[in-house]
């Protein structure tokens, strides 16, 4: 994928994940996030510069919020491998960038080697299991 449309593919997910209405959280296209994408996107980067050309097509840089939502659910129906890539890409990235964990209220961290605190929950239905006792062998 071509560094030239960074700025484009930035617009895109602003408009996948745009800035909180308090401005707490972020927009994806505020964290840089276009590198990773393009990262992620290995093997796809055709399909990623087609669907990129099929927006700028649009005007897609020019339009409002709401205008950009319409284009992109258009593109979903004749490119879904375009914006399906990029969805998941897109929300895998912005969920562990450290500025939108801060925003969560979370530790700018991965969860190990240290952890999160995970309530113990009910583990009754694992008695059943438990009563039939070892079923393999050791290797």
């Amino acid at each position: 994928m071509s560094k030239a449309n960074d700025a484009l593919l930035d617009r895109v997910l602003d408009t996948l994940i745009p800035e909180s209405e308090d401005g707490r959280m972020p927009s994806a296209g505020a964290l840089s996030l276009a590198a990773g994408v393009r990262a992620a996107a290995a093997g796809a980067e055709e399909t990623i510069e087609a669907g990129l050309e099929a927006l700028r097509g649009a005007g897609f840089e020019t339009l409002d919020l709401g205008e950009r939502t319409a284009v992109l659910q258009e593109l979903e129906a004749t490119q879904p491998a375009f914006t399906g890539g990029l969805y998941m890409a897109v929300c895998t990235l912005y969920y562990a960038h450290p500025e939108v964990l801060t925003a969560l209220g979370l530790e700018p961290r991965p969860p190990f080697p240290k952890g999160y605190a995970l309530d113990p929950g009910n583990l009754e239905a694992l008695e059943r299991v438990r009563a039939r006792g070892k079923i393999y062998r050791d290797a």
